[in-house]
């Protein structure tokens, strides 16, 4: 088991540069003498078109790490698991490919959390699960903490003494005002999502300051966005109702009093 603690520890200092993201050298000995067979097309952090060279390199290393772990820790389950070495290369592509939405250095990790966890023999499923994201393993606050703390810090500045750097990072990234005047309904999901992918670039070693791309509205943020567009028409109805106007008579004069409440605000 020391062993195996000891080759995670070479693993992680390999996945990982100054900058935070992955490197590996090609002139590096992979940790089983069989490398993980084919590519293919994920989906998630580790996939897409763009894929380097390097980058796959980098996660047929984890994996070829993870199954060595296994290996040592059960050998007599590893080897009923994966009686030939053909049943072995095929099981080493399948991870792959499931597991390539995860950092590779977070695959090493999940391996060294299995060594020290798990009482049976862990298949996919169960390394696939200590691959996600446990805040408080990292030492982060659950979401709607963190939400909590982003709306009632009394500061918006860097300086402040947040429970952690990655509080501040979502809240500048969701906006001081959204949060600010936004309903929760409306600003949470939109924090959330910001504060996870920052959550995960902590876990995973990488710069928590790139940018996060905006295009990437998930479905909460934009289904927020259609009820409070929603609500706010609906608003605009009662009033038009209240002054003697019937708002389904004309939708000019429906957009014109809708167009004069928004500039009064």
């Amino acid at each position: 088991m020391k062993q195996g603690r000891e080759l995670i520890d070479q693993q992680l200092k390999s996945l990982q540069t100054p900058a935070g993201q992955t490197a590996y050298s090609s002139t590096s000995t992979t940790p089983t003498t069989e490398s993980v067979q084919g590519s293919g097309s994920g989906s998630g952090r580790g996939a897409g078109q763009n894929e380097s060279a390097e980058q796959q390199q980098n996660y047929r290393y984890a994996i070829n790490t993870l199954f060595t772990l296994l290996e040592d820790a059960y050998p007599l389950k590893f080897k009923r698991a994966f009686p030939t070495e053909e049943d072995l290369n095929r099981a080493k592509r399948v991870w792959f490919q499931s597991l390539k939405e995860f950092h590779p250095r977070r695959i090493v990790k999940a391996a060294q959390k299995a060594l020290d966890t798990s009482k049976f023999f862990p298949d996919l499923s169960d390394i696939r699960e200590l691959c996600k994201l446990r805040y408080d393993e990292v030492g982060l606050k659950e979401p709607l903490q963190a939400y909590y703390e982003a709306c009632y810090a009394p500061v918006q500045t860097r300086d402040y003494h947040w429970s952690h750097i990655a509080v501040y990072l979502a809240a500048k990234q969701t906006g001081w005002m959204t949060l600010r005047s936004e309903e929760q309904r409306i600003a949470l999901p939109i924090f959330e999502r910001n504060y996870e992918i920052i959550c995960n670039r902590v876990l995973d070693g990488e710069d928590l300051e790139a940018d996060i791309l905006q295009g990437l509205e998930d479905s909460r943020s934009k289904e927020a966005v259609r009820l409070a567009d929603e609500q706010a028409e609906q608003g605009l109805r009662q009033q038009m109702e209240k002054q003697g106007i019937d708002p389904d008579a004309g939708r000019e004069a429906f957009i014109r009093m809708r167009d004069q409440l928004l500039r009064n605000k």
